[in-house]
């Protein structure tokens, strides 16, 4: 076996069909494999044969309870189609601590999740986080702050750049003194400089409302925004910004609602089979219910569907996502997760409850996952830490 000997092409092949666990298990069979895993060019050419194979996709669910020692829950859940199962595929151990009571996720892209802890007291604190091999990146601080700029409100995109094969975080910011200025100042992070820099030239002059969820689809981050409701006639609308030329764009509404104005009517963006969706939220005295609209072609107006309308009667209060056979993801009153089949109106409890403290819609949510190697390639020592942590915690389950 000693003069056996297998060419790199091949072996690369065969490893990079591996899952990110074993690979990283994998690193500890000799030196070389552990120099060949951990190379940036063996990483994303796992990462790329990873997004090819639509069957490597599953769901992300965070969800927070009020359990002293671990407040925010996640979760890989392998969402069946077929046999309309929800089952947990992984659990991680969330490895940060909050001074608000729950961390914003700003999006979910290629193995990695970044969160913010700067929802309400300009903490500037985000992480990019690979949960799978449990490695994390500490974004520094940006250059629009509170000591530097006052008060403002702002939205994070994040996302990944194909063509420079590098991850993007992006920061669109209102400042308060003169009362939503716009066009907005921006600035962009990129995980391979490890800095922010100036893109509010680009910025366009609408309103992206504070903390906005990004809606991420084919490397593009889109946000509910509007125009000025000071100048001129009020319009709804949504803006997109491309990780790959860094452009900022506009992307119409449904023509109809494209000028409401109304207090008790919310929109939210989300992903459906790589379909951007529009849910809009509409609650008059007793009657609550959404409308869900899909963009058949993406960009082009007319193609806006009003696909179907549900109500929001007893206990169900706020759409998180949508799962692959069309069911709708709804966060109830009482802090469950449940899916809701909008054609025969049925409703099935997923067997996991949030914490009503932080509200019910807050309490949960939903993204595409994929699993990856992205980060590993981070710290010298690292993987030797992480496989005994792993070694450790299979055990204790025996």
């Amino acid at each position: 076996m000693s003069d056996y000997y297998m060419p790199q092409e091949l072996l690369i092949d065969i490893l990079t069909r591996l899952p990110a666990e074993t690979l990283l298990r994998s690193t500890l069979v000799c030196k070389s494999w552990y120099s060949l895993i951990t190379c940036p060019s063996f990483i994303s050419h796992h990462l790329n044969r990873t997004i090819s194979n639509p069957n490597n996709t599953r769901l992300l669910l965070r969800y927070c309870t009020e359990e002293p020692n671990e407040r925010e829950h996640y979760s890989v859940r392998c969402d069946d189609p077929i046999n309309n199962t929800f089952n947990e595929h992984a659990k991680f151990k969330f490895p940060f601590h909050c001074i608000d009571p729950y961390y914003w996720i700003v999006g979910s892209c290629n193995g990695l999740i970044c969160i913010s802890d700067d929802q309400f007291y300009y903490k500037h604190t985000t992480f990019l986080w690979n949960p799978m091999i449990r490695k994390s990146v500490l974004i520094p601080n940006p250059n629009i702050r509170f000591t530097s700029h006052g008060p403002f409100t702002h939205s994070l995109g994040f996302g990944f750049d194909s063509a420079s094969n590098d991850f993007k975080v992006v920061r669109i910011v209102h400042l308060l003194w003169e009362c939503d200025t716009v066009p907005p100042e921006v600035e962009i992070y990129t995980l391979k400089t490890g800095i922010w820099r100036s893109l509010s030239d680009k910025a366009l002059p609408f309103i992206i409302e504070d903390q906005s969820q990004q809606a991420y689809i084919n490397g593009v981050s889109h946000w509910v925004a509007h125009t000025p409701r000071d100048v001129g006639l009020f319009r709804n609308l949504i803006v997109s910004f491309d990780m790959k030329d860094e452009v900022f764009r506009e992307v119409s509404f449904p023509d109809g609602i494209a000028g409401r104005d109304e207090v008790l009517q919310t929109t939210s963006l989300v992903v459906f089979e790589e379909t951007l969706c529009l849910i809009q939220h509409c609650q008059y005295q007793n009657d609550s219910h959404c409308w869900i609209w899909v963009m058949k072609e993406y960009g082009v107006v007319a193609s806006w569907v009003r696909q179907f309308r549900f109500d929001l009667h007893g206990v169900l209060r706020k759409p998180i996502g949508m799962r692959k056979n069309g069911d709708v993801l709804l966060a109830t009153s009482e802090g469950y997760l449940v899916s809701y089949d909008p054609e025969s109106k049925g409703i099935v409890n997923l067997g996991v409850s949030g914490t009503i403290k932080c509200q019910y819609w807050h309490s949960f949510y939903v993204d595409t996952y994929m699993e990856s190697l992205v980060l590993l390639d981070k710290g010298a020592d690292f993987c030797d830490t992480v496989i005994i942590n792993l070694l450790c915690e299979e055990s204790e389950g025996d």
